[in-house]
């Protein structure tokens, strides 16, 4: 009995005695027992010294999502280098009295994006009407759309089904245009649990799409597009609020290139100049021909600064093919990606599947990215690469956090997060004027999104604070 109420006693102890994390290499305690049921990995490194200031469970890899976007956009940077565009070519065919228009493209992520005055698809087309003007055509037979400098599996291997038809899942495209993106339109009674009818979407699509949507009594937006280019019919599913005449969600646009064709049709027969179809050309179709003119995309500079600002998917993506060796494709940009990171820091530990992070199934270490981090530093594009990255407080996915004074714009970085995964990255300027680079990267927990972003919020304060 004796020992048995001493067990007790012990047991009741251990349940009563609050969890502490262990902390390797550190002088200062930090607060990093940041979740009850997940696992952490955590590095700050002084970027003078060399110093690990904080470090827990820092080898451990872990799911790191957007953060993922460092590592592509750091080696995009040093391999194809800031001032690098995209050209896609517009040609005219002339052959036997009839004119085609062939579009060659190039791979351009941004091409049709209203992100930049020079790839709107209103200035794009008016230099196409523009040059056939100058050549007094007055028809065309066939808009020849070529995207075939992308060939192959268009889709990742390692994607989740509820994430390929959504905008944010759009992959890379020969002719990628209006960033892979169509908008569906819904409509849902005023009860809930209602079903809830399709209005329209923009562009028009080529596809049957189903709607099982219901109505809800929350504000949520949790309806989601289901399909792929290869599937005749699509579904969207799951709830949008009630009471809603016109509620958009985005999508990923199947077959962009043919979207783009229809448009550039439409806007030449409204400006004067007849065309009669949209088509693939035959392989043995080679663009030659007369040279209309050549856009080229904005610079890769620009290009990063929305993709780790905003953490933009299809544009990442776009750069982990652009930087494949040989065959432009999934496999052999992240062959690329990985291989050029082993190189920079020989203990690189990254597992990857694509460029943007969209995966689940990516995985690093918060050293991983601490020691990229500190490479990037003192790179000779360090503040062209720092400069893409979102300031706390202020802009990009890291304007909600660290927004008091003497917070507020010490750290410029990145974030990630996906169901049961939060991260940060980036450096800190710490009050006494050192500059760190860190990593924070929690995995499976149960805790709230907002439970877990105020944790390390506080673990980044103790940063800024402390040293």
């Amino acid at each position: 009995m004796k020992v048995a109420l001493i067990f007790l006693a012990m047991l009741m102890a251990c349940r009563m005695t609050p969890h502490v994390a262990e902390q390797e290499n550190v002088d200062k305690p930090y607060s990093v027992d940041i979740t009850r049921h997940g696992a952490v990995s955590m590095m700050a490194m002084d970027l003078t010294s060399g110093e690990v200031l904080m470090s827990h469970r820092a080898d451990e890899r872990m799911t790191p999502a957007s953060l993922t976007k460092i590592l592509t956009t750091g080696a995009a940077l040093d391999l194809l280098g800031p001032d690098y565009r995209y050209n896609t070519r517009f040609y005219l065919q002339a052959k036997s009295g009839v004119n085609n228009l062939y579009i060659q493209g190039g791979a351009d992520p941004t091409l049709g994006s209203d992100r930049f005055d020079e790839s709107k698809a209103e200035v794009i087309f008016a230099n196409v009407l523009r040059s056939l003007q100058q050549r007094h055509i007055t028809s065309i037979n066939a808009i020849l759309v070529d995207n075939s400098c992308l060939p192959g599996i268009s889709h990742s291997s390692k994607r989740l089904w509820e994430d390929m038809g959504n905008y944010y899942g759009a992959v890379p495209n020969g002719l990628s245009y209006k960033e892979n993106t169509f908008y569906l339109t819904l409509q849902s009674p005023s009860g809930s649990g209602k079903s809830v009818s399709i209005v329209e979407t923009e562009p028009e699509l080529a596809i049957e799409l189903q709607c099982f949507v219901k109505s809800a009594s929350n504000n949520k937006d949790s309806a989601y597009i289901y399909g792929h280019p290869d599937m005749g019919k699509w579904y969207v599913s799951g709830t949008i609020p009630k009471a809603r005449d016109a509620f958009v969600i985005k999508g990923a646009l199947p077959h962009p290139e043919m979207t783009l064709g229809r448009e550039l049709k439409t806007f030449l027969n409204d400006n004067g100049i007849e065309v009669k179809s949209v088509e693939k050309p035959d392989k043995g179709n080679l663009p030659n021909g007369d040279l209309l003119f050549s856009h080229a995309s904005p610079e890769l500079r620009q290009m990063i600064g929305v993709i780790n600002k905003k953490s933009h998917n299809l544009f990442a993506d776009h750069l982990l093919f652009s930087i494949s060796k040989g065959q432009a494709n999934w496999d052999n940009g992240i062959r690329e990606v990985i291989g050029f990171w082993k190189e920079q820091v020989p203990e690189f530990s990254a597992t990857l599947f694509d460029g943007s992070g969209l995966s689940p199934f990516n995985a690093f270490s918060a050293a991983d990215m601490v020691n990229v981090l500190k490479w990037m530093h003192a790179h000779e594009h360090s503040e062209v690469f720092k400069h893409s990255l979102s300031v706390a407080g202020v802009d990009g996915t890291l304007k909600s956090i660290l927004k008091e004074p003497g917070y507020k714009g010490a750290l410029i970085g990145k974030s990630g997060s996906m169901n049961g995964v939060l991260g940060y990255c980036g450096y800190i300027t710490t009050q006494s004027g050192k500059e760190l680079a860190f990593c924070i990267m929690a995995n499976r927990f149960t805790e709230p999104f907002s439970q877990m972003r105020a944790n390390m919020e506080v673990l980044m304060k103790e940063l800024i604070e402390r040293n």
